[in-house]
């Protein structure tokens, strides 16, 4: 991991975020996980990792598409925090949704990568919000 720039291998990290979802690869989920995870849901609710994992794990939540429009990723030392302005299909206990959001995030780096400590997702606005001075953009599939 010394040879990328460290908010790269960030955004290498979100991204296998997404594919876990989207595969419901609960062990991939276990591993990027924090123990101390915490996740805050549109409607404001909270889980923690196992309920996380759980949600996924039981098709409670069943996430069928993720598309990306922007990503910013910012690092300092060995915390990281990634903002992604996304559009999210799938459905939820039964219910479908089609929902564009922001997906806040609070990484952890260890030795062998980087770990999810929060994650908060919540209705995007109309407007874009990322600055680009704050770290590192992507835009459009990333």
């Amino acid at each position: 991991m010394d040879d990328i720039f460290p908010a790269e291998a960030l955004i290498g990290a979100e991204r296998r975020l997404g594919a876990a979802v989207l595969a419901r690869d609960t062990d991939a989920l276990d591993r990027m996980l924090h123990p101390q995870f915490v996740s805050v849901r549109p409607d404001g609710r909270s889980l923690v990792r196992s309920e996380e994992i759980e949600e996924l794990s039981t098709g409670r939540l069943v996430v069928s598409e993720l598309v990306p429009e922007e990503t910013l990723a910012t690092v300092n030392g060995r915390a990281g925090i990634t903002r992604r302005t996304l559009n999210a299909t799938g459905h939820w206990r039964g219910r479908p949704f089609n929902a564009r959001v922001l997906c806040t995030r609070t990484w952890v780096q260890v030795p062998d990568g980087w770990l999810l400590l929060l994650s908060r997702v919540g209705p995007a606005p109309d407007e874009p919000v990322l600055d680009p001075k704050c770290g590192v953009r992507l835009t459009a599939r990333c």
